[in-house]
């Protein structure tokens, strides 16, 4: 029998996903290697178990995981729902990620059931043979065949060519691959009377790099244990909605009314078909911007304008962008605040560090200026994203 982040990880096809986190987190209950308990709502928390000297060693893979417990417990809780194990808590999460990853990997590759990914080099002399000897091939064909098997070549030689833009956004590196004995492991275990404790979920959050696990574009909910007390918050994405700002509805009307004024002078002045339709469509074309700008604009007012509250950072990240003019790289280090009183966060940019193209530095102290589990106090503007004024009242170790 195959250990739980083994089974998650053929069943991803070679990466592991996190409901390995899941997975072995129950397994490790059913074990004994963690103590577990359900609540009243259905939600099953675990927590460490002292070690004694006759407790078995644990695996890599275990010792992370009981690692992960310890980080989220960190604000004085002893019990962690198996859910907040997973994504939420941005590049804290990733961090530990990557190595979770690795070992699952190590793992699985000391089982012979996954081959180590393949250097980018030679996947990049692989494929250059390849297209080298399909080209060759084709401009060979095109030269020596008959006038009608020319044609043809030729179009399946300019088909080809287009198709390299497709190929231009193929990565270089290729990723772990299963063996023939993983892949017939992953057969066997996809038809398993256990399977369903190992499917995968439909959107793999987290799994694929650290923006996947991090609320910078759309709204996420996240455990959160400010209070002492585990719960879910529902977290507001980074960027301001797009839609429904005073400003637009300004530019709609005047556009709406020089739009009828001029239908009106064009089927005044000149005789064109149907001459009611010239007079209604702008206002109808108004009418129907109008409600879809409404909707937005409440969603807009429903976001506080002006807020001040003693809150926890429940989610921290940084994100770059790439200015050409200077040549400099801007890191935005970011995090989400929850507000106690209304069970929701606020995500916030706390700073900006430039720094020269390519270059690989990091900020030290705005990188650590905020983390998971801070206690804040904050004067914000929700609607706008921007703080007015933050301080910490209570900061956990930065010793992790």
């Amino acid at each position: 029998m195959l250990t739980a982040d083994v089974v998650n990880l053929l069943l991803g096809d070679g990466e592991a996903t996190p409901k390995a986190i899941e997975t072995t987190a129950m397994e490790m209950v059913r074990t004994g290697r963690l103590q577990g308990e359900q609540k009243a709502d259905g939600t099953l928390t675990v927590r460490m178990l002292p070690r004694t000297s006759d407790t078995a060693p644990l695996r890599p893979v275990e010792e992370l995981v009981v690692e992960r417990i310890r980080r989220r417990s960190r604000s004085g809780v002893d019990r962690v729902p198996i859910g907040a194990l997973g994504p939420g808590d941005g590049d804290e999460f990733w961090v530990w990620w990557r190595g979770f990853q690795d070992s699952v990997r190590d793992e699985t590759t000391a089982l012979g059931l996954i081959r180590p990914a393949r250097n980018k080099y030679v996947t990049l002399v692989y494929r250059g043979a390849a297209l080298a000897a399909w080209f060759g091939a084709l401009w060979a064909g095109v030269s020596w065949s008959p006038d009608w098997m020319r044609i043809l070549l030729e179009v399946v030689l300019v088909l080809s060519l287009l198709g390299l833009v497709w190929l231009s956004d193929v990565p270089l590196g290729s990723g772990p691959r299963l063996t023939a004995a993983g892949r017939q492991a992953a057969r066997e275990w996809r038809t398993h009377e256990c399977a369903g404790d190992h499917r995968l979920p439909k959107r793999q959050v987290g799994g694929t790099g650290p923006e996947s696990a991090l609320p910078v574009r759309e709204p996420r909910r996240i455990w959160s244990s400010y209070g002492r007390s585990w719960h879910v918050v529902d977290t507001g994405p980074l960027d301001i909605p797009r839609w429904g700002h005073l400003w637009q509805f300004v530019v709609l009307a005047v556009t709406v009314c020089a739009a009828s004024v001029a239908a009106v002078v064009l089927s005044l002045t000149a005789r064109l078909p149907f001459d009611w339709e010239w007079d209604t469509a702008p206002v109808l074309t108004g009418v129907l911007l109008w409600g879809l700008w409404l909707p937005a604009r409440r969603h807009v007012l429903a976001v506080p304008d002006e807020s001040s509250f003693r809150g926890a950072v429940i989610s921290r990240w940084d994100y770059d962008t790439h200015h050409d003019d200077p040549h400099t790289d801007v890191t935005h280090y970011c995090c989400s605040i929850e507000d106690p009183a209304t069970r929701k966060a606020w995500s916030f940019e706390v700073g900006q560090w430039s720094r020269p193209m390519f270059s690989r530095k990091a900020n030290p102290e705005l990188k650590d200026r905020f983390r998971v589990g801070d206690i804040v106090d904050v004067h914000c503007s929700p609607r706008r994203r921007e703080i007015h004024q933050i301080s910490v009242v209570e900061a956990v170790s930065r010793a992790d």
